[in-house]
């Protein structure tokens, strides 16, 4: 049985990107590990990791957690941003469990590609949404199978198309 305890930031963007892919990723169905942009991402996390200081606490990692005037910033670094709503998703994900799990009080989210930079703010609205999130996950996990296919636009660059096209 798979909790909220163990949904990870990968898997909240996966979600909002397509069920069928979090629902692989979360049953440990690893993606074509040849595919180019999975070893695009993989020298991508390398050359952030000699540059920024990851944060690790729970089942959290994200690039950067910064302290200015007063709240503490949370900056995730993208390749890119195909679909920017799962990026602020991922980034919304990381403020509310450092709001909920160590109560800080004032958590900012910065989203960064390129040039384009995003802000996510932890209101209560927002966290709402997230807690809704974090349950439909939850539940679309323990479901016994996967989701069935949808074709979208950004399946033809899937790391995981193997299992679906």
């Amino acid at each position: 049985m798979f909790s909220k305890d163990q949904i990870a930031g990968t898997l909240v963007n996966y979600y909002i990107t397509c069920k069928r892919e979090a629902w692989l990723y979360a049953h440990h169905i690893y993606p074509d590990q040849e595919d180019e942009n999975m070893a695009l991402g993989r020298v991508m996390a390398e050359i952030k990791e000699q540059n920024l200081q990851d944060f690790a606490f729970a089942n959290l990692k994200f690039d950067k957690l910064s302290k200015e005037r007063g709240h503490y910033l949370v900056t995730e670094y993208k390749k890119s941003l195909k679909n920017p709503e799962a990026g602020k998703m991922q980034l919304l994900f990381y403020l509310y469990v450092l709001k909920i799990g160590l109560k800080l009080k004032e958590v900012k989210g910065k989203l960064v590609s390129g040039k384009t930079v995003f802000l996510v703010d932890a209101s209560e609205e927002n966290l709402n949404m997230m807690k809704e999130i974090l349950i439909d996950i939850e539940k679309l996990v323990n479901m016994p199978t996967a989701p069935k296919f949808e074709y979208k636009k950004i399946c033809d660059n899937c790391a995981y198309r193997n299992y679906c096209m």
